[in-house]
């Protein structure tokens, strides 16, 4: 079983899916397609767009139990990183570890199942432009997907679970005023000293504490064409991140404070995400934890996660996610790696959770046939 699981993700590697290559996305999408269209799923998918997205379920439902997720697309390297290499006892490749290993489990799973998938009730997610912001998600959940529990191997490495994550509210501010010489500053108004007095109170408000306090970072600033002219045009880009809503909150009313004493100056979100915290408390979250118990031999380990997961867009609606990966590293860098042995140690996982009787995860079985949308 190593054997076949290294060469599904070697062969998944081999695919450039870098966000951004449209015929790269729709290629490796079509690989995931191909494999799942053999086996009896109810398949919903959106393909007429630069970045399609499918959804596979075992069940004509919306509900599944369990609903695993990969994002099929990377970020760009070295032409080198997408032929997978085995060195000693790791994988290299881009995607090895964040996160084509999940899809190759997946599909390994399908294969090895595939005449008891009827009496499961499981889904399966795959999206090609999380790398990107993930902006299909809006389309999935307009599905009216609804799971009790996601599986997410996007974060909580060497096997610990996240625990929580942080938040984040990334906006750009834009700042007007009117261009003149440099020399004759009275005959203009400087958008980049308008912006500078907007940023000078949020880096006093924010400054950099600890890893678990609130974060500011101005991630990038753009204004002005010639030394010897004033700018009409200035912009930011902030990047807030913090545990707790009520933090979220006060950051937000105090931007929006500052943003209305200064007129010429307005706010672009980019994108907003609810912190996330682990619950126990599901049973499909309480019989995962006992399968990673028996199979790791010890008890789980939880860990803080400070960036940000496609399990955003679950938390609002109260779904669970369970984020855990492998021993793994290098992710988005030219030395991106996956321990070998902890591919199968991780499909297994996978496989002895799905089966697991702790909650019961079938239904009765029933005939149904494959439905493309």
């Amino acid at each position: 079983m190593q054997e076949n699981l290294e060469a599904t993700l070697a062969a998944l590697v081999a695919i450039p899916s870098v966000t951004s290559d449209t015929r790269a996305c729709q290629s490796i999408f079509k690989f995931i397609h191909d494999e799942l269209k053999v086996h009896s799923l109810f398949i919903q998918t959106s393909t007429k767009v630069q970045n399609p997205w499918l959804i596979a379920t075992t069940q004509d439902t919306k509900k599944p139990d369990i609903l695993f997720y990969a994002h099929l697309d990377v970020v760009p390297g070295p032409s080198s990183l997408f032929q997978m290499q085995k060195q000693s006892d790791r994988l290299i490749g881009r995607g090895v570890f964040d996160m084509k290993l999940a899809a190759a489990c997946y599909l390994e799973f399908l294969r090895i199942h595939a005449n008891k998938l009827s009496s499961l009730n499981i889904g399966f997610l795959f999206t090609t432009d999380e790398e990107g912001g993930s902006p299909c998600m809006d389309e999935v959940i307009a599905t009216g997907i609804h799971p009790n529990v996601t599986f997410i191997p996007d974060g909580g490495d060497n096997w610990t679970i996240e625990k929580r994550a942080k938040g984040c509210h990334a906006a750009e501010l834009i700042a007007s005023g009117t261009t003149a010489h440099g020399s004759r500053p009275w005959e203009g108004v400087s958008a980049l000293h308008t912006l500078l007095d907007v940023l000078k109170p949020l880096r006093e408000k924010y400054p950099f504490k600890a890893k678990h306090h609130p974060t500011l970072m101005i991630n990038g600033i753009q204004s002005g064409h010639a030394i010897n002219q004033i700018p009409d045009l200035a912009t930011a880009q902030l990047d807030f991140r913090c545990f707790n809503q009520a933090e979220m909150e006060e950051y937000q009313d105090f931007l929006s404070k500052i943003i209305e004493q200064n007129n010429t100056v307005t706010l672009n979100v980019r994108h907003a995400a609810n912190a996330i915290e682990f619950d126990e408390t599901s049973p499909y979250v309480q019989s995962f934890l006992h399968t990673l118990r028996e199979l790791r031999g010890a008890p789980p380990t939880f860990q803080d996660s400070y960036g940000a997961s496609d399990a955003r867009f679950f938390t609002p609606l109260d779904i669970p996610s369970i984020i855990i990966e492998p021993r793994g590293g290098g992710r988005h860098s030219n030395d991106e790696w996956l321990m070998a042995d902890d591919l199968l140690q991780y499909y297994q996982l996978i496989e002895h959770w799905i089966m697991s009787d702790t909650p019961k995860l079938t239904t009765a079985s029933q005939p149904h046939q494959a439905v493309l949308i």
